[in-house]
């Protein structure tokens, strides 16, 4: 396993690609995983992409890119048209050595807040990918969606098999799975078996009005469990990347409201207890002191504690990987 870094961590400083490249290298990560394949050249020209991908391999870094949403709902495209886009990222990225590629199918408002009912958006979405199986099979390439807030490890795992594991995959955020209600431990052993990229990252969870409350922290400084956790990701994936994803903001689990629940219908009784406990073993140390509150540490901008958050999620992950004997 190695340690890397998402280059949305480094919003604030709005790099492009070369110094996103140069950034990683001189801050002792092995390597990057871009955004969309657009961002880096809104024309896919192929050319320009390759010299990206040159870069990166020239200094030893491995490199990922993300291709556009499948699911329509979530990019308000027709199906067809989505379908040509998403051809045409897949081939220019085949064609530079991307082959393990980011997608998401939206984020919290397409689950709880879009017209389409989410049931129809997963519908829709997978024919799309039953569509783009074929030509994914051909470039030898394989689309991993994101627990992005939007599906949960049970409804990727499904998807996963629906499509084919071959062409379709998990990018494991591992702090996201929280916004389910989901144990960061429970959904990894889910997900383990098809997770090939991830949005490695932390955080704290608190008792809100709604229900819980997280907040994003550098990895080795929340709730979640890495020694255990690692480990069973290693298991299946043992040349896992690990791209750190870090940034601030909050976010909620409404575990108090009827309709967040009936979203939620794959979570069992005793996950969620131990996602609870989770909840209030960091409330505990936050009310005696032992944690800053969250308000008081969201407060402080993301760009002043940016590099030591990176540094520190960096240093503990090779730190244990070491002991634990999964780094490359």
């Amino acid at each position: 396993m190695r340690v890397g870094l998402d280059t949305f961590s480094l919003y604030p400083l709005e790099l492009g690609p070369f110094q996103a490249i140069d950034y990683v290298r001189q801050h002792g990560f092995t390597g990057l995983q871009f955004g969309g394949i657009r961002g880096l050249s809104k024309d896919l020209d192929p050319g320009k992409l390759r010299e990206v991908r040159a870069r990166a391999d020239s200094l030893g870094l491995y490199s990922h890119v993300s291709v556009s949403s499948p699911n329509p709902g979530a990019v308000n495209r027709i199906p067809a048209e989505l379908v040509l886009d998403l051809t045409a990222q897949i081939e220019v990225a085949a064609s530079c050595g991307w082959h393990e590629l980011h997608s998401a199918l939206g984020g919290p408002k397409e689950r709880y807040e879009h017209p389409v009912p989410w049931s129809q958006q997963l519908a829709d979405s997978a024919g799309i990918l039953r569509t783009l199986a074929p030509i994914l099979r051909d470039h030898q390439s394989r689309i991993n969606l994101e627990t992005h807030g939007d599906t949960t490890t049970f409804e990727l795992v499904r998807l996963c098999e629906d499509i084919g594991p071959d062409v379709l995959g998990i990018c494991l955020d591992t702090a996201n799975v929280l916004l389910f209600g989901e144990h960061p431990a429970d959904a990894a052993a889910r997900a383990a078996p098809y997770t090939h990229l991830t949005h490695t990252k932390d955080a704290i969870l608190y008792f809100h009005d709604r229900g819980l409350e997280r907040q994003g922290r550098p990895p080795g400084q929340g709730c979640i469990d890495w020694e255990t956790l690692l480990p069973i990701l290693a298991h299946h994936q043992p040349r896992l990347t690990l791209s750190i994803e870090d940034h601030k903001w909050l976010f909620t689990a409404d575990i108090f409201d009827d309709a967040w629940l009936a979203q939620q219908p794959d979570l069992t009784r005793d996950e969620l207890a131990r996602t609870v406990r989770l909840a209030w073993q960091t409330h505990r140390r936050i009310l005696s002191g032992d944690l800053p509150g969250a308000a008081a540490y969201e407060a402080i901008p993301y760009v002043a504690q940016m590099e030591e958050r990176l540094a520190f999620g960096r240093d503990f992950l090779n730190a244990l990987l070491a002991r634990l004997r999964l780094n490359d």
